[in-house]
């Protein structure tokens, strides 16, 4: 077990998390305007097209299914280029964790989750949105991470089968929830982890890491 990747939930603590553990852990952060960017060096597609494609909803157009479905496949080449060319600890966040192969890029899974109402509340705080605003961004943030798991695998975004730890967060910090992803992970590099259906959900209470001095950052 090598490297980790973490499914966007948003609001909750996502970019804090991301940077505790990248320099705790010492893992290169891989996210996914770094992908786009590499598709479209590659295949010569304008990053904001592959966006649209990709991330937008999709027409219930046979066309466009298969444009998708074609953009989808140069991710992935792209993703296992970066494996077998630049082999090394990686910490990935964003949609293109889904695409990711346990076995082949050496993944711990790893999703954030929280209550829809501490995530409002939590969007209020940190963007000054009022209760409405914050419940459309996070509905809309919501509908297009499960259309992009529902187009993949035919399931919602936040279901336990597609990862191997599902860790609430309980109005705990980016400090806490870094901890229990770093206790999770040095675990599972000691053993063999599940594939599918074998979620974590267990905090690790007293785990020490070496966490001052981080950039704030809010998600």
């Amino acid at each position: 077990m090598q490297s980790i990747a973490i499914f966007p939930c948003s609001y909750t603590h996502g970019a804090s998390v991301i940077g505790e553990l990248s320099n705790c852990l010492r893992l290169k952060v891989y996210i996914d305007e770094f992908l786009f960017a590499d598709v479209s060096k590659h295949f010569g597609i304008p990053v904001e097209k592959l966006k649209q494609v990709i991330c937008g909803r999709t027409p219930k157009l046979h066309s466009h299914h298969l444009q998708k479905s074609k953009y989808i496949n140069f991710l992935r080449c792209a993703l296992e280029a970066l494996s077998l060319h630049s082999p090394g600890r990686r910490l990935h966040y964003g949609l293109h964790t889904s695409l990711l192969e346990l076995k082949r890029d050496k993944i711990f899974k790893v999703l954030v989750f929280d209550e829809e109402e501490s995530r409002i509340q939590r969007a209020m705080r940190q963007e000054g949105l009022t209760k409405k605003v914050a419940r459309q961004h996070i509905h809309r943030h919501d509908a297009k991470v499960s259309g992009w798991t529902r187009f993949l695998f035919g399931k919602e975004a936040y279901q336990p089968s597609l990862y191997q730890a599902r860790i609430p967060l309980n109005n705990r910090s980016s400090l806490e929830i870094t901890a229990e992803i770093a206790a999770l992970f040095k675990d599972a590099q000691g053993r063999r982890i599940p594939l599918a259906g074998g979620a974590a959900t267990r905090s690790v209470p007293g785990y020490n890491l070496c966490l001052g001095n981080q950039a704030g950052c809010t998600a």
